[in-house]
């Protein structure tokens, strides 16, 4: 996440909001899998969640190389079209989420895999990091605003691409 990263996800932990607790309960009601990059586990494993998964689903973490992984995470070498195939039968038709970080759902833009894109904007500048939108080849060219929720902590932005 770069440094000072954690920073951009305080809305979903700490002085939460209605409005913002609202949007992290709506995210994983209906979550049969997650997906995620291997930077953002080896990050997050290291400082947040310790031994176990804090998703209400099995969770596929995206790595080319061996990483040893904790309860509730498999790994997949295999691409995001296998991730999201193995998270699709584990999923039997709730949501995949796909929350790994910027290569990650760069990946899956360039693959117009994306039924929905959610960003949660927070009131902080990062100098350093993988910027989310700097692959020239993604498919989606217009996205259609579903709605807009904005709290202190952080503008919600729910979004579905027009895919042509």
């Amino acid at each position: 996440m770069g440094e000072n990263g954690q920073l951009l996800h305080r809305w979903l932990f700490a002085n939460k909001k209605k409005e913002d607790q609202e949007v992290a309960t709506d995210t994983f009601k209906n979550c049969g899998a997650v997906i995620l990059g291997s930077r953002t586990y080896i990050t997050a494993i290291d400082g947040v969640w310790e031994s176990q998964s804090p998703f209400p689903a099995p969770a596929f973490v995206l790595s080319s190389k061996k990483i040893e992984v904790a309860n509730g995470f498999a790994i997949v070498s295999e691409g995001i079209e296998t991730a999201l195939s193995r998270a699709k039968s584990i999923a039997k038709g709730k949501d995949i989420l796909v929350m790994g970080g910027a290569n990650v759902a760069q990946q899956f833009l360039a693959a117009d895999l994306l039924d929905e894109i959610h960003i949660h904007i927070a009131p902080i500048l990062l100098g350093i990091g993988t910027r989310l939108f700097e692959r020239q080849n993604n498919k989606v060219k217009e996205l259609t605003k579903l709605k807009v929720i904005e709290t202190p902590s952080a503008t919600h932005l729910f979004l579905k691409p027009n895919n042509n």
